[in-house]
């Protein structure tokens, strides 16, 4: 927080005009540790440090310039699973979902938060839990066409798509709205030398939703949603990325996200990680997004299908 001091190793080495910077610490115990690491360094057989660092190393007070604070841990990705149940609808028609969602507790143990109603008989990955201006959220889909946002203190819906015409036959499969903690780690904390703008993103205000449009299964597909209004009720969603086919099958899943009764007592889950398929950077306060994507290349020309390539940024026709 701003105004709050860090302390930084900076390596000095004679005849040299600028220390090299060896990184910033929350406390000066721990950055006095880290020196006693890199004197002990070696290099082909040589102390390191004396060859590259003959004056030793040093540490200097920095007072944060930021408000920003890293985003505690377990992510809420982490921190919350559904619980499904199957509920029969009589005969020709299709059962539907009930969804309990849980959060874990301090003692790894699952309280009940709030249920709802998923409208098809699979969940796929359509619970993605994520958070928001310090509130932990979630997208959901009640309707299998539809994309909502739950409330995940109050168990309330905040948000939900009218289908007119955001997600216009497009079925929800799986959700991903960026973590923090997805794209950085614990190396750089506020007040580091090169700390800058795109450290303190992403801020939980966009996302991707991927699956399939009506009468169109054989791949996933996937689209942007603009979630920085879903405090007033508005999800946004438009297919800018185009009719691409991603690299992934039907099957794709998290299991992490759905309650097992074995894990219950058990050591902390492991972090989840982003979908496999999907990447997102910033850099320079340019983001950046790469998917992995199918492609059909005639194997004869080596030339790429003609529909894969005119699915690439355009809308379905």
């Amino acid at each position: 927080m701003r105004g709050d001091i860090v302390y930084r190793i900076y390596g000095r080495h004679q005849g040299r005009v600028n220390d090299s910077y060896f990184g910033t610490f929350r406390t000066r115990a721990e950055a006095e540790a880290e020196i006693a690491n890199l004197v002990l360094r070696e290099m082909h057989g040589q102390n390191w440090a004396a060859q590259y660092h003959n004056e030793g190393f040093v540490v200097r007070e920095h007072a944060v310039a930021t408000d920003f604070e890293v985003p505690t841990r377990p992510k809420p990705r982490d921190r919350y699973a559904v619980e499904i149940a199957t509920v029969e609808n009589g005969p020709g028609v299709w059962a539907s979902l009930r969804a309990t969602v849980l959060k874990r507790t301090e003692m790894n143990a699952f309280e009940r938060i709030c249920e709802y109603e998923r409208d098809y008989p699979s969940m796929y990955q359509a619970f993605e839990p994520f958070r928001q201006a310090g509130r932990e959220l979630a997208l959901v889909s009640r309707h299998y066409t539809r994309a909502a946002v739950l409330d995940l203190a109050s168990g309330k819906i905040i948000a939900e798509e009218t289908e007119d015409p955001p997600g216009s036959g497009f079925c929800p499969i799986g959700f991903y709205v960026p973590d923090w903690w997805d794209i950085h780690d614990a190396s750089t904390i506020p007040g580091s030398e090169y700390w800058n703008a795109d450290d303190e993103w992403p801020l939980g205000d966009f996302g991707f939703v991927w699956g399939c449009h009506w009468g169109d299964d054989t791949s996933w597909k996937v689209q942007y949603l603009d979630l920085r209004r879903v405090h007033d009720g508005i999800i946004g969603r438009d297919d800018r990325f185009g009719y691409v086919k991603l690299a992934t099958t039907p099957t794709v899943g998290s299991a992490s996200l759905i309650f097992d009764s074995s894990t219950v007592g058990s050591a902390h889950a492991t972090p989840s990680l982003p979908p496999a398929f999907i990447d997102v950077q910033r850099h320079a306060g340019k983001t950046r997004v790469r998917f992995n994507v199918e492609l059909d290349f005639d194997l004869e020309s080596g030339v790429v299908d003609a529909d894969d390539l005119s699915g690439m940024n355009r809308s379905r026709a």
